[in-house]
């Protein structure tokens, strides 16, 4: 009887102890579940980085100063510098050229990287400057493929319509930086590779950085002073 007894008070104290731990995991839960959403990491996230990125960009836009008539040049070379910052022409040079990378000097890709950033700003840059109209980007998630590789897909508000922007970015120096942009499935990447991947059956390294170099003059030429 006396053991029956025992084993009966022992049995409720053990269900006492799980009904306890039980209460301890449900209030530790949320924030189990923020641990695994998204992974410790020190310093900024890509998703941060981008924001930041963009958000200054917007606010060179919109500032009634660089809107005025003669300021489009300076406003240009603001945004620029917010581009250098958050975009990694290096890495994107490099996938764009793929196995034709290898064929070219140190001293060409160099030079290749820095041509090519150059052309894609004031191309790219000066349609900004022309076609923003306040548009809205809404920052959807990110994805941590590795500790120096990420993937942060946004919506760009564009008449109406939200437009899917997925982004590649990796993190350099500790910096995070986008290196690829695909909208509706097309990839900024594969769409200039497959531009060189021809180009270059017919010309060398050296013919392509200069080719580049004059569709640079050709853009200075075609945008009006200011």
């Amino acid at each position: 009887m006396k053991a029956s007894i025992v084993h009966h008070s022992t049995r409720i104290r053990s269900l006492i102890l799980m009904r306890n731990s039980s209460r301890r995991i449900l209030l530790f839960a949320p924030l189990l579940v923020l641990m695994m959403a998204q992974p410790p990491a020190f310093g900024e996230q890509p998703i941060e980085a981008l924001q930041k990125g963009v958000d200054e960009g917007v606010r060179i836009l919109q500032d009634s100063k660089l809107k005025a008539a003669g300021q489009k040049d300076v406003q240009q070379r603001k945004l620029w510098l917010v581009v250098q910052g958050l975009f990694d022409f290096q890495e994107f040079s490099r996938l764009v050229l793929a196995s034709n990378w290898k064929n070219f000097t140190p001293a060409e890709r160099k030079e290749f990287v820095r041509v090519f950033a150059e052309f894609l700003g004031k191309f790219y840059l000066g349609k900004l400057q022309e076609r923003y109209k306040e548009e809205i980007v809404i920052y959807v998630r990110q994805e941590l493929k590795t500790p120096k590789r990420a993937l942060v897909n946004v919506r760009v508000v564009w008449q109406g319509r939200e437009i899917p922007v997925d982004l590649q970015m990796l993190k350099r120096e500790g910096l995070w930086k986008v290196y690829d942009i695909q909208v509706l499935g097309i990839s900024a990447v594969r769409n200039y590779r497959a531009q060189f991947k021809w180009i270059l059956r017919k010309e060398t390294p050296a013919q392509v950085i200069d080719r580049l170099k004059q569709r640079i003059e050709q853009i200075d030429q075609q945008q009006p002073e200011g």
